[in-house]
């Protein structure tokens, strides 16, 4: 019943959502913008229907608590699930510029692929292995039937093949969690770095005790004895 009741949503938003920019036959007063004002809201508008349909995902829910624990609280369930949403809305609403404007799939999926590869490259294994799982939110009960046949929909208004809107779903979220990821990183590794400056610039007889930053560590794991 949840399939059933998500494809409905995804067909009657497909077939609704082009009077905003094209003309239909059937409908007067259509297009009701212009084209270029009528693309963006589409755009806006599918971007919050994948952003809420991955919310909802309860592997995703799971796969948050998962996280939070094993980094100790640093990536917490709701910071995740929420770069992951803006991946999945962000790739959706690539899809859509690609079935307006005719836009051949590789052109997005190459350079998306290549920023994933490079993200990959400078992070740590567990940020690594985080971020490629969160990719398989798209794959599940409540975002596949919804994007799938919001895709076939939509495409067949507009005549052209909704093929590619699940692969740039799918690569959203690596990038989005990757770059979240490495920032966290930095931002923990400042903290290291400033705490050990401060606790220096104090004494000069000091003795500290202190791990190397990863991914993996939260700031008050940090311990600096003086004396």
């Amino acid at each position: 019943f949840l399939d059933f009741g998500l494809e409905e949503i995804g067909v009657q938003a497909g077939s609704a959502v082009p009077v905003l920019f094209i003309h239909i036959e059937d409908l007067l007063d259509t297009p009701y913008y212009t084209f270029t004002k009528g693309v963006m809201i589409c755009v806006g508008f599918v971007f919050l229907l994948g952003f809420g349909a991955t919310i909802a995902e309860p592997a995703l829910g799971v796969l948050g608590l998962t996280v939070q624990e094993l980094t100790n609280g640093a990536f917490s369930k709701r910071l995740l699930i929420g770069v992951v949403a803006l991946g999945v809305g962000t790739g959706i609403s690539c899809s859509i510029f690609k079935m307006v404007y005719g836009i051949p799939l590789m052109v997005f999926l190459l350079p998306l692929y290549s920023i994933a590869l490079i993200l990959t490259y400078f992070s740590s294994e567990d940020l690594v292995g985080i971020a490629w799982d969160s990719a398989g939110v798209t794959t599940g009960p409540i975002t596949v039937p919804l994007i799938l046949s919001l895709g076939v929909s939509l495409g067949g208004v507009l005549e052209t093949p909704g093929f590619g809107m699940l692969a740039l779903a799918s690569v959203g979220p690596i990038i989005s969690v990757l770059t979240c990821g490495l920032i966290l990183f930095q931002s923990l590794r400042y903290f290291y770095k400033r705490t050990i400056s401060l606790s220096l610039s104090r004494s000069n007889n000091y003795r500290l005790e202190t791990p190397s930053p990863n991914f993996q560590l939260r700031p008050k794991q940090l311990e600096i004895r003086i004396g």
